[in-house]
C-alpha cells in the first residue's frame, strides 16, 4: 500500500505536520511520500491513500495545495483521501473552531466534490520575528497593540500544534484506509 502526503505551506509550519502524518501512516504499513505541493509531484494514480493539507493565511488554503487538488481532482475522487489544515484557529472557542472547520475543510471537500475519509484540524505555527512579506509585516507592526490586547504577543513564537493529536489522527486515517481495502 502506498500513501502520498501533499502539503502547502507559506511559512514552514505545515511541513512538520505533514511529516508527522507521513511518519504515522508509515508505521501502519504504508510506503509514504511526503511532498510540498510546489514541487514536482508523483502520479497520484500510483497511491492508495492521498492526504492533502495546507496552512491557512488570510482565511485561505495555499494556492499550491488548491492547485494540486484542482489538477488531480478526477484521480482523487477514486482514491481514499483525507484533508487537513494547520492554523491558529484550532485553539479558539468551539463555535469559532466549527466555523473554521466548515470553511477550511468541509467547503474545500465540497468545492472539489471529494469524500474524504477524515478531516484533520490542527494548530498552527507563527513566528513574527521572521518576515511574512512586507504587507503582513507592516500590518503586524501597525496593529501590535491591538494584537497584544487580543492575546497575541508578537514578541514570541506561537506554536499551537498538538503533536500527539496529529499522530493519533494520522494513525486513524491509516487504519480507515486499510479497512477499506
Amino acid at each position: 500500500m502506498k500513501a502520498l502526503v501533499v502539503y502547502g505551506t507559506r511559512w514552514g509550519g505545515t511541513i512538520g505536520v505533514a511529516e508527522r502524518i507521513g511518519e504515522e501512516i508509515g508505521k501502519a504499513g504504508f510506503s509514504v511520500n511526503v511532498c510540498d505541493a510546489k514541487s514536482k509531484l508523483p502520479d497520484v494514480s500510483r497511491y492508495n491513500l492521498i492526504v492533502v493539507g495546507s496552512g491557512i493565511r488570510a482565511d485561505a488554503w495555499t494556492k499550491s495545495a488548491l492547485n494540486f487538488l484542482d489538477r488531480n481532482v478526477e484521480a482523487l475522487r477514486s482514491k481514499k483521501t483525507a484533508l487537513f489544515v494547520s492554523c491558529q484557529m484550532a485553539d479558539r472557542e468551539e463555535e469559532a473552531k466549527q466555523r473554521a472547520k466548515k470553511k477550511y475543510l468541509f467547503q474545500v471537500a465540497e468545492q472539489f466534490c471529494l469524500n474524504p475519509i477524515a478531516f484533520g484540524f490542527f494548530g498552527g505555527f507563527v513566528d513574527f520575528k521572521k518576515s511574512h512579506g512586507i504587507v503582513v509585516d507592516v500590518m503586524v507592526r501597525v496593529n501590535r497593540r491591538r494584537l497584544l490586547a487580543n492575546g497575541l504577543d508578537i514578541r514570541r513564537v506561537h506554536d499551537t500544534r498538538n503533536w500527539d493529536y496529529i499522530g493519533i489522527w494520522a494513525n486513524e486515517v491509516a487504519k480507515a484506509a486499510l479497512e477499506a481495502y
